[in-house]
């Protein structure tokens, strides 16, 4: 059966990139209306599914809905909604972007078990494939297979040591995203802030909002997991699946991700699948 939250919760914090103080407050909603944000700042309310053909963004975070009426960074609550398998939900924001908090997904997990949960008595919709595919996006490559649950497997490789190469995989629940993955951080290094910042991003970063790295070392925090980072592609593999706007019964097999070729690949497997009502 489809499921939104029981009660209203909220979340305050900063962006990322816009810099911008934001109060998140997520809303129960009615059957069928899948997820849906609301910019509640402005003149008139903008509203947006979080869909496919909403993205317009994708450098270092996913974007929905465009110019001044769009949210960003929405992948890290949307990777927490889905391991929760939350259905429909209105998020309301008074900003252009979520907030970034630790960098994790943890905050979004524990926002979502205040809110509860609450059956409607309408059937889940699922995406089903018949055969295998692999799709490649730049250096992103990855390979979709039937299966009977939700299983993601992500391999990270960098030049730089302090990362290399390093996996991570999970079959999807709300109990093993938590454990596993929720408190994996986002991650940058050092040479690149600089000239991310002169492209108008990392406004709001701090070194309590990322993992910080040089070539060779972590150089602001300790590791929660030698594959951190690993974990948290996972993580934000999860949230652009999203988009799909229905739970696909796939693997997926992830190499060096990004959130770009995170959504070629759910655009292949938009059109790849079947959808089943799960009774």
């Amino acid at each position: 059966m489809r499921q939104t939250i029981a009660r209203t919760a909220e979340l305050g914090g900063v962006g990322l990139h816009t810099g911008c103080a934001v109060q998140l407050r997520l809303v129960p909603a009615a059957a069928g209306q899948g997820i849906v944000f609301r910019r509640t700042d402005r003149p008139v309310v903008e509203t947006m599914p979080a869909t496919l053909d909403q993205v317009t963004g994708s450098e270092r975070r996913t974007v929905l809905g465009s110019g001044p009426a769009g949210v960003a960074t929405v992948e890290h609550l949307l990777a927490a909604v889905v391991a929760a398998e939350i259905d429909d939900l209105t998020v309301e924001v008074d900003g252009p972007e979520l907030p970034i908090c630790d960098g994790s997904f943890a905050p979004f997990v524990a926002l979502l078990q205040e809110a509860g949960r609450a059956a409607h008595h309408r059937s889940r919709r699922s995406l089903l494939l018949d055969r295998a595919f692999e799709v490649s996006d730049g250096e992103s490559r990855y390979r979709v297979e039937p299966a009977a649950r939700l299983r993601l497997k992500v391999t990270l490789e960098h030049s730089e040591p302090v990362i290399g190469r390093q996996s991570a995989e999970l079959t999807v629940t709300a109990a093993a995203f938590a454990l596993y993955c929720a408190g994996a951080r986002t991650y940058g290094f050092e040479a690149e802030v600089a000239p991310l910042r002169a492209r108008g991003l990392l406004a709001g970063a701090t070194l309590d909002s990322a993992i910080l790295c040089s070539a060779t070392a972590v150089v602001n925090t300790t590791l929660r997991w030698p594959n951190e980072f690993a974990r948290h592609k996972l993580g934000d593999l999860l949230g652009d699946l999203a988009l799909l706007g229905v739970r696909p019964r796939v693997r997926i097999t992830a190499e060096r991700p990004s959130h770009r070729g995170n959504l070629t690949c759910m655009r292949s497997l938009a059109r790849a699948g079947r959808i089943e009502e799960d009774g």
